[in-house]
């Protein structure tokens, strides 16, 4: 019953515990990132229970299902609701779990749509996952800007790392693949130039777009390369290091 997208486990726990490190792990702050990773583990009995994962499943699987998506589910609302008890004195975790809470809900719609697994969709799936860290962040009593920041460098990451690998695939499956190519590519220096605006505005701190910039940098060269879909597993790895490498320079700047 856990979830099947080996990717997703990364773009939710790399930014949780970048923050964590970078900020206090307070009581409200440890019980937050709790209920988000059971309210993760509830993904995958819920499409067995919608039926996602075909009538099989959803036929031998359902009482298992039902057990993980009720056990999980509810101990991720008692967690969060704990931790917004608890929260430490002045800081509001409202306005910043209404971010996730927002991208969950357009998350659902694209999955119940069963679009799941288009370049938009994952890339909606990375920004969503990344955005949890957001209140995580305030309850572990890091500033707005850095919270922010470090929200943004993963999401940046983690679309331009995405949109790269739905490339090399489309280059394999179905060549030239230009338009997929073409999105490879932009979605990186969008990526990049989104980043340097914000620090501009400096609603992110000017570290944001170095943080970014490795994997930004790997996934524009796997896009513009576009290797064999044989080779996904060497540019999988070079993505998460790249992405290890940014969570690194953000506790160096942050810490």
């Amino acid at each position: 019953m856990f979830p099947k997208e080996h990717g997703a486990y990364g773009q939710l726990l790399l930014p949780l515990a970048t923050v964590l490190v970078v900020g206090r792990r307070t009581p409200a702050a440890l019980m937050l990132a709790a209920a988000a990773v059971l309210a993760f583990l509830a993904h995958e009995p819920l499409l067995v229970l919608l039926g996602h994962r075909g009538p099989r499943a959803a036929r031998d699987d359902r009482s298992r299902a039902l057990v993980w998506f009720a056990s999980t589910a509810l101990g991720a609302a008692i967690l969060g609701a704990a931790a917004f008890v608890d929260a430490p004195a002045g800081i509001h975790l409202a306005p910043a779990a209404a971010v996730p809470a927002a991208l969950a809900l357009l998350l659902a719609a694209v999955i119940l749509s069963k679009r799941e697994h288009t370049m938009a969709g994952e890339a909606l799936a990375a920004i969503a996952l990344s955005s949890i860290a957001l209140p995580v962040a305030r309850a572990a009593l890091a500033e707005s800007t850095v919270a922010i920041s470090c929200v943004s460098v993963f999401a940046a990451a983690f679309v331009a790392a995405t949109v790269s690998v739905h490339a090399v695939i489309a280059r394999t499956r179905r060549p030239p693949a230009a338009r997929a190519r073409m999105a490879g590519v932009l979605a990186p220096l969008a990526s990049i130039a989104a980043l340097v605006a914000l620090a501009a505005l400096r609603f992110v701190s000017v570290v944001a777009p170095i943080a970014a910039l490795p994997t930004c940098l790997a996934a524009l060269i796997a896009a513009l390369v576009a290797p064999s879909a044989r080779r996904l597993r060497a540019i999988g790895w070079t993505l998460v290091a790249t992405t290890l490498l940014g969570a690194a320079l953000l506790v160096a700047a942050f810490g």
